[in-house]
């Protein structure tokens, strides 16, 4: 992506060149990213500030290609740069579509709901292809975060156990 793309990013994300100005290379936004979890460095304030530098970005920036658009990083931004958009902006300037876009698309239309077991399905055959399948224990310890958890049955309220009618309710 050339610097005359860039412009597409700003269009797309509705921010303008001097927005990325105000990133104080805090890195905080890299320290909550789940793809550094995986022991790929990424660092999303350097995208920002190629951005801001109109310098050259391309498809195998790991930031680029491994973004999950988990919203993690804007959400410790200090001044909430959406920094998945801003990838998402990049990723159309250059053509791409993620695989977990994809995913999450067909997801989308089978379930009306992503259904993350799915998604990782998906991924698979790229991911061993890739030789990021030892990632995967880390990848399902995310994914089994958002997977329903049991509720616990409550004990059935139960006169005979000897309780005070007034305390009834109250255990």
């Amino acid at each position: 992506m050339k610097e005359k793309d860039h412009e597409i990013v700003f269009k797309h994300t509705g921010y303008r060149r001097e927005d990325f100005s105000v990133c104080v290379g805090c890195k905080i936004c890299a320290s909550v990213c789940t793809v550094n979890d995986l022991d790929i460095a990424v660092n999303p304030q350097e995208l920002l500030l190629r951005l801001f530098l109109g310098q050259e970005i391309g498809k195998e920036d790991p930031l680029v290609r491994y973004c999950t658009s988990c919203y993690r990083c804007a959400g410790a931004c200090p001044w909430k740069i959406r920094i998945p958009e801003v990838v998402r902006a990049v990723k159309e300037s250059l053509g791409m579509e993620a695989l977990f876009e994809k995913a999450f698309k067909k997801s989308l239309n089978i379930w009306g709901r992503v259904y993350e077991p799915f998604v990782v399905v998906m991924a698979a055959p790229d991911l061993l292809k890739g030789g990021y399948i030892k990632h995967m224990p880390k990848w399902m310890e995310y994914a089994g975060f958002h997977l329903p958890h049991k509720v616990k049955r409550l004990k059935p309220l139960n006169a005979s156990e000897g309780l005070d009618p007034s305390e009834k309710g109250r255990s």
